[in-house]
């Protein structure tokens, strides 16, 4: 979820991995978010609407970590695969 930090209304619901989110993280501009999941997938979604735009599938295992590069043109990610 998305939530505004000083109201705490909730702004988005990202649904989509199937089982649970292990880590979030956004772009500098907010414009992309980046998650992992139990699922073994990291996928992206559009940071204003919430839609997916892609997923990444590669894993054996959880996906424990993520991250972006500055401008969001590169991924990384970290599983319990040791990968």
């Amino acid at each position: 979820k998305k939530w505004d930090a000083e109201t705490g209304i909730e702004l988005l619901t990202l649904e989509g991995h199937e089982g649970r989110v292990w880590c979030v993280r956004t772009s500098v501009d907010g414009q992309v978010i980046c998650s992992g999941g139990a699922d073994k997938t990291v996928r992206l979604w559009n940071g204003a609407t919430g839609v997916p735009s892609q997923i990444m599938r590669g894993h054996d295992d959880k996906v424990y970590a993520v991250a972006l590069n500055v401008d969001a043109s590169l991924v990384y990610s970290g599983s319990d695969d040791s990968s």
